[in-house]
Parts: C-alpha cells; sequence; structure tokens
C-alpha cells in the first residue's frame, strides 16, 4: 500500500478521477462510457508500440498493464475520454476547437511527467505527441458520430 502512495503516477489517477467527478452528468454517463473505454483501448495500444519501439520509457509505474502504467490507463486516459466525449460539440468547427484544447492539455500534462521523471523521450517529442493526440481525439470524436447516427436509426 505504502508503494501505492508514494508512486507518482497513482496521483495523476487521482486527479482524473476528481476532475471526472466534477464535471460528469451522469445522465450522459451511460452513453459516453463507450469513450472512456475506447480512449483507454487507444492509449493501451499507442503507448505499447511507442514503448516497443523505444520512442519513450515509463519509469515508477508501479503496477502495468500491458507495460503502460495502469494508473494512468483507468486514470486519465479512461476519465478524460468520458469527459471529452460529453463535453464533445455537434458543430464540426467547434468540434475541431474542442479536439486542440484536449490535444494541448494531455501535452502539457506530458510535459509534467516528463519534468519529474514519470516519462523519459528518447525518440520522441512534444510535437509528435501532439500530432498522435490530434489522431487519438478525432477518432473518438467520429466514434461520437458513428454511435449516435447509428442509434438514431
Amino acid at each position: 500500500m505504502k508503494s501505492i502512495i508514494l508512486n507518482g503516477w497513482f496521483y495523476t489517477f487521482i486527479i482524473g478521477w476528481v476532475v471526472f467527478l466534477l464535471l460528469i452528468d451522469w445522465h450522459l454517463f451511460k452513453k459516453n462510457v463507450w469513450a472512456g473505454i475506447a480512449c483507454s483501448i487507444l492509449e493501451l495500444w499507442q503507448d505499447g508500440v511507442s514503448i516497443h519501439l523505444g520512442l519513450y520509457r515509463v519509469q515508477n509505474a508501479g503496477i502495468y498493464l500491458l507495460g503502460i502504467p495502469v494508473f494512468f490507463t483507468i486514470g486519465l486516459a479512461f476519465t478524460m475520454g468520458v469527459i471529452f466525449m460529453q463535453y464533445l460539440p455537434s458543430n464540426n468547427k467547434l468540434q475541431l476547437i474542442h479536439i486542440f484544447v484536449f490535444s494541448i492539455g494531455f501535452v502539457i500534462f506530458e510535459t509534467r511527467l516528463v519534468k519529474y521523471g514519470f516519462l523519459v523521450h528518447i525518440h520522441y517529442n512534444y510535437t509528435a505527441s501532439f500530432f498522435i493526440n490530434i489522431l487519438i481525439m478525432t477518432s473518438i470524436a467520429w466514434f461520437k458520430q458513428l454511435v449516435y447516427i447509428s442509434k438514431s436509426k
């Protein structure tokens, strides 16, 4: 238990869930939970491939899932996926802004991970991270259109 409480990744989990609980609309959760699951799966895939290719490495994660910090996967990746979907606007231009804001937020978060030694960039940089975040957020936005449009038919 002491090793979990002293683990920095655990605090990313706590922050993600606190923000989630402050912002969640429980009436929409049943529909938006799928975005959290999709985000967690995409995060596991993207980070797993990047770590395997030696682009970066994770340090002091404590508990790993497929080589990825479990506290990040079930913390920020899941919770922010649900929140991202909940607040995704219908207007395509506003969706683009929404995607950029979330992507910038994740890059800022990543700068903190690097600064405090949780993440070490080997052959990776923030520009690549921003681009990958844009791709992931765009796919989640597309997922919303796919799910919502198919349910309304």
